[in-house]
């Protein structure tokens, strides 16, 4: 299990439920300090693990990411709506976000967890070698995911890339877990045939 796994296994063994979390948000929002430390002596180290994971171990930038996570949930976490799931799935989209922003303002690639390729093209059908190099693949796997829909896109990087439970990603997309699951099978069928595409007509390289 990677750190970000046992980051979000930490954040769902802490006592937290939709409703409680709802009150939470709106007495944070409201400006109750002690609502908002205990917030943030909960999450804080869960957003660095999550940041330090990412971004290959630099402590500089887990740091900076880090504090930008925290203070982005501080702005918004007035618009958030326990219907759509817990502050912690809450918190893991805007995190999500903030590292994709932080890669674009740094020109820097958006890390991607291998197992979104892994679980999108079958053993039978192997990466050639001219795709071999990591930044190359890394394109590709980006550029076929680009090319999904975006619903589909969505679940394959709830799920492998920031690890998302299928019972959390039903709750964080308004969905039931058969849903979610059928709506997996449809991505993971899209991305294969997406990636293999790409892969026959060297159109891997570049920003999509």
């Amino acid at each position: 299990m990677d750190s970000t796994a046992e980051a979000i296994g930490a954040a769902k063994r802490a006592p937290s439920g939709a409703g409680d979390d709802t009150a939470v948000a709106r007495r944070i929002a409201g400006g109750d300090v002690a609502a908002w430390g205990a917030f943030f002596d909960r999450c804080a180290p869960w957003a660095y693990r999550f940041a330090y994971h990412h971004l290959a171990g630099n402590h500089a930038d887990a740091e900076d990411l880090c504090s930008d996570i925290m203070m982005a949930a501080a702005r918004s976490i007035g618009r958030y709506d326990g219907k759509r799931g817990t502050l912690d799935v809450w918190l893991l989209g805007l995190a999500r976000h903030r590292l994709a922003r932080f890669c674009r303002r740094r020109r820097v690639e958006m890390p991607l967890v291998p197992d979104v390729a892994k679980a999108g093209v079958q053993a039978a059908n192997p990466v050639p070698d001219h795709a071999a190099d990591a930044t190359l693949h890394r394109a590709v796997v980006n550029r076929a995911l680009a090319s999904l829909p975006q619903r589909q896109a969505a679940v394959l990087i709830g799920k492998y890339v920031t690890g998302h439970t299928v019972e959390e990603l039903a709750a964080q997309m308004g969905s039931t877990p058969k849903a979610i699951e059928s709506l997996l099978s449809r991505a993971r069928a899209a991305f294969r045939c997406a990636f293999s595409a790409l892969l026959k007509d060297g159109s891997g390289g570049g920003e999509p």
